[in-house]
């Protein structure tokens, strides 16, 4: 009896002093909610194995410093967008406007980005993984603050605000720095119009709310096309469309076959048209005309470059 009464007695001190504490549940961690496009998903830890459905997301993923774990249409992606570089290993979705669904399964990502142009397929890839809808396009804002918002959102979600920030500051110093070159090759007062060539006859014209059009505004330069524009910031047009310009600056964007442009650039209609004659024409290497921050700040450079070039050939 008196055993077990001193028995109990030690037992009480140890609890008391923690030596032979209670088990007591773990502190779980609060999960945040992040809001999206078609609604908010939660996460207690930031997500990083990340799968996108298009370029602009990609390069924002990848300028943020994560690998996504799955890519669309990545052959076009190196072609097109260029840099950043993509990761030696991921799954590749296939189709932008379809990705596919097994391979993007089994890339197992703990989240799926994607933009209004799949938002159709928004319940299938949530049965996959959260789901989230962040979109540069398709509405009449400014695809160059959009971009920045996109970058901002998705620096949040990956709990790297901080970088986030830093991709901005950076991204509009290089586009600053591009429009003071352009500035003491052309003036201030040049206004500039970006096109894509389609073929021999028929060009994408890009107005103020495209990326390459809210660049230009950000730059300070006034955009020539006052036509008509599309969700995406262009108008479709032909050559006459492009008389409309005036004596304007024109950038054009590659990659362009060459046979198109040997057919183009021979025909006396595109010859005669004001900034062929006053030598106001410049050719910008591969920029993605839909991309992210960082395909905006790549082609303010890309484009300093090409009319300093031009300019210093004329004088």
């Amino acid at each position: 009896m008196r055993n077990r009464l001193i028995a109990s007695i030690a037992c009480s001190c140890m609890i008391a002093t923690g030596i032979l504490a209670p088990t007591i549940a773990p502190t779980i961690a609060l999960a945040e909610t992040y809001r999206h496009e078609m609604g908010t998903v939660n996460f207690a830890t930031p997500p990083t194995r990340i799968a996108v459905s298009n370029w602009s997301l990609t390069e924002t993923v990848l300028a943020l410093g994560l690998d996504p774990v799955a890519i669309p249409e990545a052959d076009g992606y190196r072609a097109w967008v260029v840099e950043p570089a993509l990761p030696a290993e991921f799954a590749d979705l296939g189709e932008r406007r379809s990705p596919n669904l097994e391979v993007l399964r089994d890339s197992r990502p703990d989240v799926i980005l994607i933009s209004n142009e799949v938002a159709m397929a928004y319940d299938k890839l949530s049965a996959l993984a959260p789901t989230m809808v962040y979109s540069i396009y398709n509405s009449d804002q400014s695809a160059l603050e959009k971009a920045e918002e996109l970058t901002r959102n998705i620096g949040k979600l990956t709990g790297r605000s901080d970088k986030a920030e830093e991709i901005i500051a950076s991204a509009n110093q290089r586009v600053a720095a591009a429009a003071d070159r352009i500035r003491k090759a052309v003036g201030d007062d040049a206004k500039f119009s970006v096109v894509r060539i389609l073929d021999g006859a028929h060009f994408r014209i890009h107005g103020t709310t495209s990326l390459f059009g809210s660049t230009l505004a950000r730059m300070g330069f006034a955009n020539a096309w006052t036509g008509p524009l599309n969700g995406w910031g262009f108008s479709n047009g032909e050559i006459g469309d492009l008389a409309k310009l005036g004596p304007a600056h024109v950038a054009y964007i590659e990659p362009t076959p060459d046979p198109v442009k040997a057919k183009l650039f021979a025909s006396p209609v595109w010859k005669a048209l004001p900034f062929n004659r006053q030598n106001t024409i410049y050719e910008v290497p591969a920029s993605w005309t839909f991309g992210g921050l960082l395909s905006a700040a790549r082609f303010a450079e890309q484009l300093a470059d090409a009319v300093t070039k031009t300019t210093a050939q004329g004088s």
